[in-house]
């Protein structure tokens, strides 16, 4: 019995084992159907590799759906995985793959493409497990979805917030506009920004007003019209004005479907192009257009933030305009006030029609008066057309708008002009498309003339109130001015006798400085001639009294030596009235003069014609002027020569040469010295030619030199004056205006 159960036990252990390794691999099985479940039904693709050789060991089935591609390529080519990789991102995946071969781990963003071009985010995270590489990848493209929308919204809430702070600034409209197109791409980071206003020509083209970014000629190269037809070649900036509404387009899907514009904007990087319509009082006048590098759509809030700018935009160019606007009319109704008393005639309704066509933005303006007989006939008095005057012309009033003016005070014309009087040539020749005029009257009552401005663009509902009543206040005295019209023109015929007579006053003027010049160059002669002689014949006496005894010479050499020095002294002041009277007539130049390097040449030249000096100069740099550089050097040599006369007697001459400011922010120019100085009981005599506070004992000179300067400075437009205290030094100041290029010394 024994001997049968020993024998039997292994026989039952064998059949234990067998049932539980049966059970195992049930186990088995039954875990890897729950894992492959699992790994089918879980988004996150997760994998493991050998570290060293990269052999795919497992991938789970997600991958298919994430990458488009199958497992088999996978386990069958390692590199699937790098090759699927977005070409701008695989950098980073390779550095991370050395990294986890280091022990690291590693988890990047990164973008895989799909075989269709697909591109999906995903989040890769790995690491190293023994001799393995074990990683997961999530889907994350939501996520970057959501993220790239709010940058889009934050960027376009900042260039809202950026945009309406520019609408506070700026007074200018090209101004304002090139901002908010900088805004647009430095803040709202789109490639391109560009704003157009719609033209009412022919063609109904888009004019771009301004752009920033990537253009690169673009605007230039593309058909820009907001025709009624749509037309393939227009682009989305004309759908936008023509629907009146915010419109988006895809550019790379536009290119495939032939459109010409969409080819041009994808060569220059453009992705996607939204473009939002300028409309203010129910008018669309033009379009604001952005471009971006992404083809991604533009998100709700986005387009509203983007929305609101355009509005903001466009109330902001009409209140600019409309401030404008009124400064013209209030400016032009100013000077029309101003001249009233200074014009008259024909001169008058020159500016007038000049200040109404500047008032009222008109292409053109005229003022006409009625002409006796039948058929009615009306003559221009004064025109203005784009800027230049038009010649006078007659024409029958029948034929044009003024005829309604016959029984109305006032006719204004929105539009259509052409269609209702093609009969008007002259209007026609302009390209009038809006006409607004105003009838004149006598003291009677009567119809006198007509006042007119016309447009080459149709007026807008709310502009007609203003231009009538801007008219009416122009007429009120162009009326008064028509019947003055006689009185001018013989006004301007006394005026014609008058310029006459000052050409002749004129040309007597020339006549008197040249028969003075000739008479001071005469003088001149006259009085060197005897000089030369006395000189003369006291040098011979100089010698002959050298071989005569010492009792018989005395003081004669002092006596000969007082004549010589005489003559010398009669030479210069001779000298010094001839340079004075030059200085009336000769012609100034205008150049811009280099006052401080005058200054400092004038100094060193002193300095060096008496080096034993000490001389501590103060030039201030930098100084400059408009003026003539001969007399500015005439002018320095003699203001800073009397500076260093006057200062000889000090051991340490001190001399500066600089500017202040005088009252109204007058620049004036000084020279202080340590000199002397003078009393200042006799400052009138500064100036007169021979005037002298000191003797020549004390200080040699001719005593013209100031009234030179004075001379020079008033020539310039300025003025010239002194202060001083006697041993404290002088100051002598001036200033410097118009240069006086008549010569005639007049300030």
């Amino acid at each position: 019995m024994r001997r049968a159960l020993a024998n039997r036990k292994p026989i039952m252990t064998q059949a234990a084992e067998e049932n539980e390794a049966e059970l195992v691999r049930s186990a088995l099985l039954d875990s890897e159907a729950r894992f492959e479940e699992l790994s089918s039904n879980i988004g996150e693709v997760f994998y493991s590799r050998e570290a060293l050789t990269g052999r795919l060991l497992y991938i789970s089935p997600a991958c298919e759906r994430l990458t488009g591609r199958s497992v088999q390529d996978f386990y069958a080519r390692p590199q699937t995985y790098i090759e699927t990789v977005h070409p701008s991102d695989r950098a980073a995946v390779l550095a991370a793959v050395e990294a986890n071969l280091g022990g690291l781990p590693t988890e990047i963003d990164c973008r895989l493409v799909s075989p269709n071009g697909d591109v999906v985010w995903v989040r890769h995270k790995s690491h190293l497990a023994g001799d393995r590489v074990l990683g997961t990848l999530r889907d994350i493209s939501a996520q970057k979805r959501a993220d790239a929308e709010l940058a889009k919204t934050s960027r376009a809430l900042q260039l809202l917030s950026q945009g309406n702070r520019a609408l506070a600034r700026f007074d200018d409209e090209r101004a304002l506009l090139a901002e908010v197109c900088r805004l647009a791409v430095d803040i709202g980071g789109y490639r391109m920004a560009w704003v157009g206003y719609v033209k009412d020509d022919g063609a109904l083209k888009i004019e771009p007003m301004a752009h920033a970014g990537a253009e690169s000629g673009y605007l230039s190269q593309v058909q820009l019209s907001w025709a009624k037809a749509p037309s393939p070649n227009c682009g989305p900036a004309a759908d936008a004005i023509r629907r009146r509404e915010v419109c988006e387009c895809n550019v790379a899907e536009a290119a495939a479907e032939g459109q010409f514009w969409a080819s041009a904007a994808l060569a220059r990087g453009f992705a996607n192009v939204l473009s939002l319509p300028l409309i203010h009082n129910d008018e669309v006048f033009g379009a604001l257009a952005f471009y971006s590098a992404d083809p991604q759509s533009a998100t709700i809030k986005e387009i509203w933030l983007l929305q609101e700018l355009a509005d903001n935009l466009a109330f902001g160019i009409d209140n600019i305009r409309s401030r404008q606007w009124r400064q013209r009319v209030e400016s032009a109704i100013f000077k029309v006030a101003a001249g009233v008393s200074v014009q008259g005639g024909g001169n008058f309704f020159d500016l007038l029609v000049r200040h109404m066509a500047d008032a009222m933005g008109a292409q053109g303006a005229f003022v006409a008066r009625l002409l006796p007989g039948e058929p009615l006939r009306a003559r221009s008095i004064a025109g203005l057309a784009l800027g230049e005057p038009v010649p006078s012309f007659d024409y029958r009033v029948s034929e044009a708008p003024c005829r309604e003016l016959l029984n109305s005070p006032s006719l204004s014309l929105r539009a259509q002009v052409p269609l209702l009087y093609p009969q008007a040539s002259a209007l026609l020749a302009l390209g009038t498309q809006a006409y607004v005029g105003h009838r004149l009257e006598n003291s009677a009552g009567e119809l006198a003339g007509m006042l007119m401005v016309v447009f080459d663009r149709p007026l807008i509902a709310r502009q007609e109130p203003v231009m009538v009543s801007t008219l009416q206040i122009f007429a009120a005295r162009a009326s008064a001015e028509l019947e003055r019209l006689q009185a001018d023109i013989e006004i301007r015929n006394l005026n014609a006798s008058l310029e006459e007579r000052v050409q002749q006053r004129t040309a007597q003027l020339k006549l008197a400085n040249q028969e003075l010049e000739s008479f001071c160059y005469s003088v001149s002669h006259d009085l060197r001639s005897p000089l030369s002689a006395v000189d003369g014949f006291a040098s011979l006496l100089e010698h002959s009294i050298d071989s005569l005894p010492a009792e018989m010479v005395g003081k004669s050499p002092q006596y000969l030596k007082r004549i010589r020095s005489g003559v010398v002294q009669m030479g210069e002041l001779i000298e010094a009235l001839l340079s004075l009277a030059r200085l009336a007539r000769a012609p100034l130049k205008h150049e811009l003069v280099d006052l401080s390097a005058l200054a400092s040449e004038v100094l060193t030249s002193f300095q060096e014609r008496d080096p034993a000096r000490v001389l501590e100069a103060d030039v201030a740099p930098g100084l400059s002027a408009m003026g003539d550089p001969r007399l500015m050097r005439q002018l320095l040599d003699n203001l800073l020569g009397n500076a260093w006369k006057f200062s000889a007697g000090q051991a340490i001459t001190r001399i500066e040469f600089g500017t202040e400011t005088g009252p109204g922010n007058e620049l004036v120019y000084f020279v202080r010295d340590n000199g002397v100085g003078f009393n200042m009981a006799y400052a009138q005599k500064l100036f007169g030619p021979f005037q002298r506070l000191h003797s020549p004992s004390e200080f040699e000179g001719s005593g013209i030199g100031l009234a030179t300067v004075q001379r020079i400075v008033v020539r310039h437009g300025g003025r010239v004056w002194g202060e001083s205290s006697p041993g404290q030094g002088a100051t002598f100041r001036f200033t410097l205006g118009e240069v006086d290029e008549a010569g005639d010394g007049s300030a």
